[in-house]
């Protein structure tokens, strides 16, 4: 059974529509319950040790929501609670791709060598600070698990 989803896009304001081929409302049910109340999460991304820039755009990115068939999926939300529940659970590994992002921003942000290094060095740093992080989070394969887990919320609205 095909699903019709619809979401606003954000750049303009238009409708889009996509058609889920395997999205049914049973299978979105899971979409529709969160780990953290609002306020839970609202705390959470207060206490983020980002710019308040940074925290308006999170509080926006949980304001996205997408109509599927009758029923209206708060997705930023529930993506921001996968996030929130992650970081909790594995912060090393969420600390090491911190960490490796912003060092990988820095050597980006040198002149010439940024120019030259920046596009190789950001996302090599930030994925090994990931692997260094994850070292101390994923004994026992906990942390592929709880992502492929997040990921597979999301399955039913695969288009």
């Amino acid at each position: 059974m095909t699903m019709l989803l619809e979401a606003k896009d954000p750049r303009n304001g238009n409708t889009v529509k996509f058609e889920a081929p395997d999205c049914t409302e049973d299978s979105i049910r899971d979409l529709l319950e969160f780990d953290f109340s609002d306020e839970e999460l609202r705390r959470r991304i207060s206490t983020l040790d980002l710019s308040a820039d940074a925290k308006s755009v999170l509080y926006t990115i949980a304001k996205v929501s997408v109509r599927a068939g009758s029923m209206i999926v708060r997705i930023g939300r529930k993506i921001l609670d996968g996030v929130m529940k992650i970081m909790a659970e594995f912060p090393s590994a969420t600390s090491g791709t911190i960490l490796g992002a912003t060092l990988g921003f820095l050597v980006s942000s040198i002149p010439f060598v940024g120019l030259v290094l920046g596009p190789i060095a950001a996302p090599l740093f930030a994925a090994l600070g990931l692997v260094l992080g994850a070292k101390q989070d994923i004994r026992d394969k906990m942390l592929l698990r709880r992502i492929a887990e997040a990921n597979a919320a999301f399955d039913p609205l695969k288009t």
